[in-house]
């Protein structure tokens, strides 16, 4: 980096938190700015609720952070983070949180002091096991610890009765408790990519369940007494790419076991209504994580005008996407609506700097080679 631009990056950053300071701004947006050592300015906004530090170069979380104890958010991702202080779990407020890409390689069970925690990502942080402290986050609504190399989960994370959005694909596990159904409000479960060799029967007992994805995993069988019912919301089960799709098996009618989508048989008239209630039912859970996300909720579904067209596709990635819905949103879209007509302003402003900032390195180029 220039001198030049440094010089501006770190002057616009210690602009940014001295307005927060001088009018007690509830949000502080310092993403994607390379910061490499976080200032110890910001440790005394200690009316920002919201606090943005994801995309940067931050190699080291100092013990002063926890003095914003007023903190609801905190983003951290994509940064090169190896640990945490242990006085985290004194954010008391915080209720959004999200860790991911660094490389932390472990979760200190302090974290899971965090009282009032609703959502929370560890995305690909080379975590090998979770606390069994995770059972104590009660508030609990939102999960993800996708890419990471998990073999099981403890089984106190059942005790999560508020969780409803479960993400732990592209890790290799291979066991899990026996008594998923503690999971009363699941809605969402994604255990794709992994070395599952039995069907987790007891996620069927959870009676909120929508959408259970194992596919790519080593499951050859379902159990004898499969019914799916009763369960009166259930979208899909996906178990594509297992060893049961290549073996004999009953066809079940919310089981996808190949490329093509499960469908129910019956009229037109009835297809229809179902897919109608299909939408309805998608539009509500999504708007319901929405919630817990602070983000604007999913519009209700449209009917489509022509009634033989079935819109299944309520939640992308239940059918084609790579990445679930709730763990496809970045750090910097959660502050969405917080954002007033001056804090657009602002931001626009920094667009301008991190703009400036590319521009630069080519214009010093040009000038130096100026005759």
């Amino acid at each position: 980096m220039s001198a030049i631009l440094k010089f501006i990056r770190e002057n616009h950053i210690l602009a940014l938190i001295e307005q927060t300071i001088a009018k007690k701004k509830s949000r502080l947006s310092l993403n994607a700015f390379e910061i490499t050592e976080i200032p110890g300015l910001l440790y005394t906004c200690l009316e920002v609720e919201h606090l943005y530090l994801h995309r940067n170069k931050i190699t080291n979380v100092p013990v002063q952070i926890t003095q914003l104890v007023n903190l609801t958010t905190l983003t951290l991702d994509y940064n090169n983070i190896s640990s945490l202080p242990a006085e985290i779990g004194n954010l008391k407020n915080l209720v959004n949180l999200n860790i991911s890409y660094n490389p932390l390689k472990v979760l200190i069970p302090e974290i899971c002091e965090l009282e009032n925690l609703e959502a929370f990502w560890c995305n690909r942080i080379g975590l090998r096991e979770i606390p069994k402290e995770i059972g104590k986050l009660a508030k609990l609504d939102t999960f993800g610890a996708r890419g990471n190399e998990l073999k099981t989960i403890p089984d106190e994370m059942t005790k999560l009765s508020k969780l409803r959005w479960l993400t732990l694909e592209n890790n290799n596990i291979e066991t899990l408790p026996n008594n998923m159904d503690r999971m009363e409000a699941l809605v969402h479960c994604n255990l794709r990519n992994n070395r599952l060799r039995e069907f987790p029967a007891s996620t069927l007992k959870c009676a909120e369940l929508m959408y259970l994805q194992l596919n790519n995993n080593q499951i050859s069988s379902l159990p004898e007494d499969f019914d799916t019912s009763f369960l009166a919301v259930l979208e899909m089960i996906d178990l594509r790419l297992n060893p049961i799709c290549e073996l004999a098996h009953l066809d079940h009618p919310l089981v996808r076991y190949h490329e093509e989508l499960p469908t129910t048989m019956g009229p037109l008239s009835e297809l229809s209504a179902q897919a109608s209630n299909s939408s309805r039912l998608g539009a509500q859970a999504l708007a319901v994580n929405a919630t817990a996300l602070r983000l604007p909720a999913v519009p209700a579904a449209r009917p489509h005008p022509d009634p033989r067209v079935i819109e299944l596709d309520v939640d992308a990635s239940s059918v084609e996407s790579s990445e679930d819905w709730e763990n496809s949103v970045n750090s910097s879209e959660l502050d969405v609506q917080y954002q007033s007509d001056e804090e657009r302003a602002e931001n626009e402003i920094a667009q301008f700097f991190q703009a400036v900032g590319m521009v630069l390195p080519e214009l010093s180029r040009y000038a130096s080679t100026a005759s």
